[in-house]
């Protein structure tokens, strides 16, 4: 019974990843042929009927955003976050395509809020690590901030590692395409991870973490403890390099983007290591929620919070406190 499941749920995936690579190549001919405005309503309509087609994926989903955001929201608003956060798990595909196609107007109607806050950070010589959510157009950002003499290198699951292997590596190298930090196109994730970005940090640069991958550090979001990476706390405390929290949100228009860096990331050291990076990772989510509140629509994490929360509750059960690090 096992092996059955295991090989539906693998038949499964292996459809969701040629899916989303045929949407890939279809996207790029529709953006020659289409005008913005019409495929980005394409996309929404997408979202929509993915909400709808699945059993009790609205629901659930707007059950979260009412958890995740502690408001008393209608259930209107609560649908619209819902339809907004199924349509950004495909939007990643239509950044791309529009940029390639749209370059020029996208970096003339961006809007850059806070770039002083990279310049502070910048300017103490340790590189900097720049933190993001999977909000807005993030897949993006490697391309915008290269654009603005800014590039980084972002750290990722290798394609190999995920469910849509085919999918994640044709979009990583869509993404290099249009140009990233030629030197260090990306980070994957592995045993030399660690020596790459340090490295990378002496020379001054900027690698980017994500915030909500689910690791061993236990730390509130949203009012729960959730667990989540701490690589991003380990690589500030060893090198001394800011951490800049950022997020690049979509606009109105289809071709319009903001893009907000935060100031660096506050915390004192007490000695103790660990708590340490729990201080840090502490910090880190607070910018997590902040950037998340500029538009929970555009979250497209929202899938999977509830994981990180049932999975620091059993380091909780293990720890005995749920303090600290899972062993």
């Amino acid at each position: 019974m096992r092996e059955e499941k295991r090989g539906t749920r693998s038949g499964f995936l292996a459809v969701v990843d040629l899916s989303l690579l045929t949407l890939v190549h279809l996207t790029r001919l529709l953006v020659r042929i289409l005008p913005p405005a019409a495929l980005d309503a394409l996309y929404d309509l997408m979202g929509t009927a993915v909400l709808r087609l699945l059993p009790g994926m609205g629901a659930r989903l707007a059950a979260k955003a009412g958890e995740v955001l502690g408001e008393e929201l209608g259930r209107r608003e609560l649908e619209r976050i819902s339809r907004g956060v199924c349509a950004s798990a495909l939007k990643p595909i239509l950044d791309l395509a529009l940029f390639w196609k749209h370059r020029e107007r996208m970096m003339a109607e961006l809007r850059v809020e806070g770039m002083e806050n990279l310049e502070e950070a910048e300017s103490q010589g340790r590189g900097v690590l720049l933190l993001f959510v999977h909000t807005g157009s993030y897949d993006l950002s490697p391309v915008i901030f290269n654009r603005l003499g800014k590039p980084f290198t972002p750290v990722m699951f290798h394609p190999n590692s995920t469910p849509v292997h085919r999918y994640v590596a044709e979009m990583a190298v869509f993404g290099q395409i249009l140009g990233c930090d030629r030197e260090s196109p990306v980070f994957w994730a592995g045993r030399d991870t660690g020596e790459k970005v340090r490295r990378h940090l002496e020379k001054g640069k900027r690698v980017a973490i994500a915030l909500d991958v689910d690791g061993p550090c236990v730390v509130d979001l949203f009012g729960r403890p959730a667990a989540l990476a701490d690589g991003i706390a380990r690589f500030a405390l060893e090198t001394g390099a800011p951490i800049v929290p950022f997020a690049l949100l979509r606009g109105a228009g289809p071709l319009e983007r903001r893009l907000i860096l935060y100031p660096p990331l506050r915390y004192e050291r007490s000695g103790d290591r660990e708590a340490d990076v729990r201080a840090v990772m502490q910090q880190a989510a607070l910018a997590g929620e902040r950037m998340i509140r500029e538009d929970p629509g555009q979250w497209m994490s929202l899938f999977g919070i509830r994981h990180w929360w049932e999975k620091a509750r059993k380091i909780a059960a293990e720890n005995g406190d749920g303090k600290g690090t899972a062993s």
